[in-house]
């Protein structure tokens, strides 16, 4: 499990310095697709709801510290979706073009909400500039749901290092 948690922390790291410094700075992205996003929620699907809360906390956490916006925003939805996903670990095959593209796409939705919920306790974040639905989150959406099936191809070569159980050990706890 340890191995597990400092590999996908480790891939967090990557992932959230190449979204904030490198994917912000291209001019003709109206919207920055959240590739840390994408990650959480394969790895909450691959490992379950305990590895799922402590990847969306530690990417909660890169984010907060890299971004500049108060402790505890990013990571508190991001647990709170880590969590949902991780309850999906054992009935959500993440194979295919469908399923990725489902599960991102729904996230991206529940992280909009989850956004300006957790908005109300940190008064300085100013998220209601666009509403819960508009332009960005659709960019957003679509860049997110069309990455998810090459990000979750690409995170499954790693799968072997990744995974704390086998497919075999998630049919014997049922």
């Amino acid at each position: 499990m340890t191995r597990s948690v400092l590999l996908s922390s480790f891939m967090l790291l990557c992932v959230t310095v190449i979204e904030s410094s490198i994917l912000s700075n291209i001019s003709f992205l109206y919207v920055v697709p959240d590739l840390v996003l994408i990650c959480t929620i394969y790895f909450s699907l691959l490992n379950g709801k305990t590895l799922g809360v402590t990847n969306g906390f530690i990417s909660g956490m890169f984010l907060d510290f890299i971004t500049g916006v108060p402790f505890g925003f990013n990571c508190l939805y991001r647990t709170l979706i880590g969590y949902a996903y991780g309850l999906f670990s054992n009935t959500i095959i993440i194979s295919g073009i469908m399923v990725p593209m489902m599960s991102v796409g729904i996230g991206t939705l529940v992280k909009s909400i989850l956004v300006h919920l957790v908005a109300l306790f940190f008064p300085n974040v100013n998220v209601y500039v666009t509403g819960i639905i508009s332009y960005q989150l659709l960019f957003e959406f679509v860049e997110n749901v069309l990455l998810a099936p090459f990000i979750f191809k690409f995170l499954g070569f790693f799968k072997k290092y990744l995974v704390i159980r086998t497919t075999k050990d998630r049919v014997d706890d049922v």
